[in-house]
């Protein structure tokens, strides 16, 4: 069909093409040229016989709808307006309308209509007419206000007098006319976006918005602001909500509206008119960082960023558009326009209770076609203390690991693929803030007495049943931070610290994140509890294992005040004990000196674990765990011997023990054999890093 339209168009060309004006032609419209134009089907290329009859006289009567009536519906058009309109889209849909405006304008050059044609061609011949057409051009009129006309539409004629100035159409509305109602004006980029909400994510929804239904159908609605779960969350249950009361959601990004290549008062003009024309409601994320300028430094060079009041094109653009408009990110900002004629509604999505967590992952992996147990289900919804969004995104994780495995000729969704696929969910905002540790040991790997290793199982059941303790039975209603498990490892370099926070972690099915001191601490006043609040609020979303190594010297003790820089160290204590007393996971800090820790923190403190150093019992037990059973260990090796005569602590052991197993692979005289030779060689090396010396 395409290949014989274009066969078509050319015969009919290279026809025309023949007259005694083809070599004028752009140049010269004549007579005829000009009645077979108005002759010919609306709609059709100029260079088209008509096919068909012409149709009956234009009348606006247009489907509910149509994209032309969903405009007049959108800008509140008159009669007028939308007669404009078209007339000023004609040229841009059909390019015939081109060579009649030069005709009628007397200038082959004009193939955009002026003010002065539409006066003419709608016959307006007195002053006050011609007002009225004027009138409907005028910056604060629905056309221009709105740029679904722009008055400058040829730069070349930038001295042109108003009356005579083109009038042109921009892309996006000749597009919006031509059916593309979701497809958000390309200068808009990725700052402007429909959320998608399918038929398979249909689900009710949050209970949270459930006042607003009431609100919204009286009047004016209001704005509302959005507190609560994470970006993600929020855009999707708002678009859950939206879908409920039969309105599409559009979302705009303020940072990236304000980095774009327009004026952020045209790019907020075309985002605006997007969600007119597409009857949408509006979500804005990001205020905050749109909004906030930078505070001149201070001496010690440290720059704060402030909030500030938006623009007031902006504001007032909020004001006038008659869609329910979602803000998020405020950061603390409030109005302060006392004549606003809209309510700031303020809605807090709460984090997911454990029921509700446990009905969305059974919705998704059902989705999938996953059979899991009630019990595994129970299991992971407690645990992972994730969002709508978050819950999802794990299963489609759990859903790629599954149909990434070669081997079993099988890709369904198994537990591992569900424990990895929330994993990598919870880690994603810890990455650079910490050093992410992969789990491996577990609890036949960690030597230790009874009493300790009973204390350290209790850690992990605290959080495999918090929500049965905390939501079922109610403490979480008598008592704040129900869920917040804070441990202290005490004992000297060695003795197992770092290895039982992995083993707890492994145990759990949860990632560890070492916490670096040197991306923490900084010499700028105010920047240490700026770096832990993000890392504290990275993991509480991330459902981590924070293991704080050395940490007396991020929660050592508080000093006598001698000077502004020990105010301000005390002040950093401060806060870092209220981060971690209020931090809603598991916590572990690790201290070779005990007694160098906040008191007031140690009292807080959930579990206090002492790392005793191995006594000759522990130490035998620590000689043959680090021996694998393919080690070639002599016959005559006695590791015993080594247990009762060396004092040296676990790591030591192991560091000892792979290092015997180095030197017997490069001893050629050992016939393969790991012998004692090779054991008390590294045992000297061992204790040579710690600075002790031993007789040959």
């Amino acid at each position: 069909m395409l290949r014989a339209g274009a066969v078509a168009a050319a015969a009919a060309l290279q026809i025309e093409m023949n007259d005694e004006t083809a070599d004028l032609r752009g140049l010269v419209i004549s007579d005829d040229d000009f009645q077979a134009a108005v002759a010919g089907d609306p709609l059709s290329a100029w260079w088209n016989a008509p096919e068909v009859p012409p149709e009956s006289p234009f009348a606006f009567t247009f489907p509910y709808d149509a994209p032309l009536t969903a405009i007049a519906r959108a800008f509140d058009l008159r009669l007028l307006d939308v007669a404009i309109l078209l007339l000023c889209a004609a040229p841009e849909i059909d390019r015939r309308y081109e060579r009649i405006y030069g005709y009628l304008q007397d200038d082959v050059t004009l193939r955009r209509p002026s003010a002065q044609l539409l006066v003419n061609l709608f016959q307006l011949g007195n002053a006050a007419s011609m007002s009225l057409v004027v009138s409907r051009l005028m910056p604060t009129a629905p056309l221009v206000a709105h740029r679904l006309l722009e008055t400058n539409g040829d730069g070349a004629r930038a001295q042109a007098g108003y009356l005579n100035t083109p009038l042109r159409v921009d892309a996006r509305t000749v597009q919006f006319l031509l059916g593309e109602r979701h497809t958000p004006d390309q200068r808009l980029r990725s700052a402007v976006w429909y959320e998608a909400f399918s038929a398979a994510d249909a689900r009710p929804p949050h209970p949270t918005f459930d006042p607003l239904r009431a609100t919204l159908s009286n009047g004016v609605p209001p704005l509302i602001a959005l507190d609560g779960a994470d970006a993600a969350t929020r855009r999707l249950e708002t678009a859950a909500f939206c879908a409920s009361i039969g309105l599409p959601l559009m979302c705009i990004d303020l940072p990236a509206l304000v980095s774009l290549d327009l004026s952020f008062e045209q790019a907020w003009q075309l985002a605006l008119r997007e969600a007119y024309w597409g009857e949408s409601a509006v979500l804005i994320q990001g205020w905050d960082a749109a909004f906030r300028a930078p505070t001149p430094a201070n001496e010690e060079g440290f720059i704060e960023y402030r909030g500030v009041e938006p623009p007031r094109a902006f504001w007032s653009g909020l004001m006038g558009c008659p869609r329910p408009i979602f803000l998020c990110d405020l950061g603390g900002w409030e109005p302060r326009d006392l004549t606003r004629q809209r309510r700031l509604l303020r809605l807090v999505l709460p984090v997911l209770r454990f029921e509700q967590r446990r009905e969305m992952w059974a919705a998704h992996l059902a989705a999938y076609g996953v059979r899991v147990s009630n019990a595994e289900i129970d299991e992971i919804a407690s645990k992972y203390k994730f969002t709508t969004a978050q819950i999802a995104r794990a299963v489609d994780t759990s859903a790629d690991y599954a149909a990434s495995r070669i081997e079993g000729g099988s890709d369904e969704i198994s537990h591992l693929d569900l424990a990895a696929g929330a994993r990598t969910q919870a880690a994603l905002r810890l990455e650079g803030l910490a050093q992410r540790i992969t789990p491996r040991m577990a609890w036949d790997d960690l030597i230790l007495p009874p009493d300790e290793l009973t204390q350290l199982r209790e850690i992990t059941n605290r959080a495999r049943y918090n929500h049965i303790v905390a939501e079922k039975w109610g403490f979480a209603g008598k008592m704040s931070n129900v869920g917040r498990i804070s441990v202290l490892f005490a004992g000297e370099s060695g003795t197992g610290k770092t290895l039982a926070a992995e083993v707890i972690a492994h145990d759990l099915e949860f990632d560890l994140f070492k916490i670096e001191l040197s991306a923490v601490v900084s010499k700028y006043i105010g920047e240490t509890e700026k770096n832990l609040d993000r890392i504290f609020k990275a993991a509480e979303d991330a459902n981590a294992v924070l293991f704080f190594d050395e940490a007396d010297a991020l929660f050592g003790k508080r000093s006598e005040v001698k000077d502004a820089r020990d105010r301000y160290a005390n002040i950093e204590i401060a806060y870092l004990l209220q981060k971690i007393e209020n931090y809603d996971g598991i916590a572990i800090l690790a201290t070779n000196l005990r007694q160098n820790l906040d008191d007031a923190f140690t009292r807080r403190l959930d579990f206090l674990v002492d790392f005793p150093f191995p006594e000759p019992e522990y130490r035998l037990r620590l000689w043959t765990l680090h021996f694998p059973a393919d080690a070639p260990l002599a016959p005559n090796v006695d590791l015993r011997h080594f247990a009762d005569s060396y004092r040296l602590a676990g790591g030591n052991i192991r560091n000892a023990a792979l290092a015997a197993g180095f030197l017997a692979a490069a001893d050629p005289r050992s016939n393969g054999l790991i012998t004692n030779e090779h054991i008390t060689a590294a045992i000297r090396r061992e204790n040579q890093k710690m600075g002790r010396l031993l007789d040959g």
